[in-house]
């Protein structure tokens, strides 16, 4: 996977993060996966085509869904609720969309579908292409003493 596809996820997921959260993230080390099964409790995925195809999933443990839909939103909840399941595709949504707008400026046009969210630990996904995924981990602090890792995995041709 050339990196000219993989830098515009990374500033997404910081942009977003930043302004939509307040949060500094840390990007762990890329790595490529040799499963195809989610990396958190809650997944949201969406299908991209265009000039290329591919498929981006943004995954979050229960807590770290949690921690998002009270700091997006201001809500609360103590476990995974229908609103933590839409914060989660609309972060997916939020990412995939500041991506696209990094492509659209290299010259890539991508269309994305609406996310589809998913509840469960390893539940497999078929990403519609041949290559590599690739998966980007984010750190970050929850500001109660834990932190917190965000997934976001990918693969394009």
């Amino acid at each position: 996977m050339e990196v000219k596809f993989i830098n515009p996820f990374v500033a997404a997921v910081q942009g977003v993060f930043k302004t939509m959260l307040g949060l500094d993230v840390t990007m762990g080390k890329p790595a490529l996966k040799d499963t195809r099964t989610t990396s958190g409790d809650i997944s949201g995925i969406m299908g991209l085509v265009g000039d290329r195809k591919g498929t981006v999933a943004v995954s979050l443990s229960d807590k770290g869904a949690i921690f998002v839909l009270q700091t997006l939103l201001g809500d609360a909840a103590e476990s995974v609720t229908p609103e933590v399941i839409d914060a989660v595709g609309e972060l997916t949504n939020i990412v995939s969309g500041q991506a696209r707008k990094e492509f659209e400026k290299a010259g890539l046009n991508l269309k994305a579908s609406i996310p589809t969210v998913v509840v469960g630990h390893n539940v497999e996904i078929n990403f519609i292409t041949q290559v590599p995924t690739v998966s980007l981990p984010f750190s970050f602090s929850t500001g109660n003493g834990s932190n917190e890792t965000m997934f976001l995995d990918f693969s394009f041709e």
